[in-house]
């Protein structure tokens, strides 16, 4: 896989972004000695590099606040701040469901959970979160079905702080959360405790099975399925 290049003066003098750059890429052991430099035509000015392309809390926002506008999809998706984060940032949570009435009742439908970035340097995840929560919100046939059968609780970026400060795995407290939905400590670790308190809240009041999906890298992965 190439890595991504971004430089400063390409996107000011041509509006290139980033892009896939380099040949004969490989990813194993290599005759370059430690120490060695290689240097490439970007060295006279500021570039970047990155291994996807990068998804910002700001990006988020701007999707969120899009698809929230939208008078049909408002009508079965509902967005509202789950918590704040140790720096005081949003954590959002969307519930996605077709209105009373449809094929089931709000009561009788299972719940599924999805969440994603708790890990900030997987941008795939939030890409990938993105082009669920299109389909879900989508109007075709299999997305109705889904909206009709399912309450869907997502959570699309669990960990905020670490996405703004640029850290790849761990929060702003340098820890990292995936190792922490267990904790008691609300105020140390307020995005996962709300989340497993969202889970917990839905289990006293529904008898319905969850399944709480989590959205890494390349894969979903199903963490609980009662």
């Amino acid at each position: 896989m190439k890595p991504l290049l971004y430089s400063e003066r390409a996107a000011e003098e041509k509006g290139v972004g980033w892009h896939r750059i380099g040949s004969n890429i490989k990813y194993y052991r290599n005759s370059m000695l430690h120490g060695q430099i290689h240097t490439t035509k970007c060295m006279i000015h500021t570039c970047y590099l990155a291994h996807c392309y990068p998804y910002t809390y700001s990006h988020l926002q701007h999707y969120l606040s899009r698809v929230t506008s939208n008078p049909a999809v408002s009508s079965y998706c509902k967005l509202r701040v789950l918590c704040r984060s140790l720096a005081g940032n949003n954590v959002y949570v969307l519930t996605i469901t077709s209105p009373v009435g449809s094929c089931m009742e709000g009561g009788a439908k299972k719940a599924v959970v999805v969440t994603g970035r708790v890990h900030p340097g997987e941008t795939n995840g939030s890409w990938m979160m993105e082009g669920f929560l299109d389909f879900l919100l989508g109007d075709s046939d299999d997305a109705q079905i889904l909206r009709d059968t399912f309450v869907f609780k997502v959570v699309p970026m669990l960990n905020p702080d670490g996405v703004v400060v640029g850290n790849y795995r761990c929060s702003l407290a340098g820890r990292d959360l995936n190792r922490n939905y267990k904790t008691i400590l609300r105020d140390s670790f307020p995005c996962v405790w709300h989340t497993r308190n969202m889970v917990k809240r839905w289990e006293r009041t529904h008898s319905n099975c969850f399944k709480i999906v989590s959205h890494h890298i390349y894969f979903l992965c199903a963490i609980k399925s009662n």
